[in-house]
């Protein structure tokens, strides 16, 4: 998957940083078994800047391309 949700966040699980206020982060989403969507980590700034070729979309947006797949994102 390309793309991950726009959130804020006050910690980025992928470079173990804890913020001291919300920044703008990422929600990556994975599926589970039961074959719904859900955001599994959730990453900072640093990593966004790292990780361009990831499209950062909203809730609805995400919600939308995952539906397409057959799926429902929770």
């Amino acid at each position: 998957m390309n793309f991950a949700i726009d959130m804020t966040t006050r910690r980025c699980d992928w470079n173990q940083i804890d913020y001291d206020q919300p920044v703008r982060g990422a929600g990556l989403i994975c599926q589970g078994a039961t074959g719904r969507y859900c955001v599994v980590m959730v990453c900072g700034p640093e990593w966004i800047a790292h990780n361009r070729n990831t499209e950062i979309v909203s809730w609805d947006e995400a919600a939308k391309r995952v539906e397409a797949m057959g799926a429902w994102l929770e």
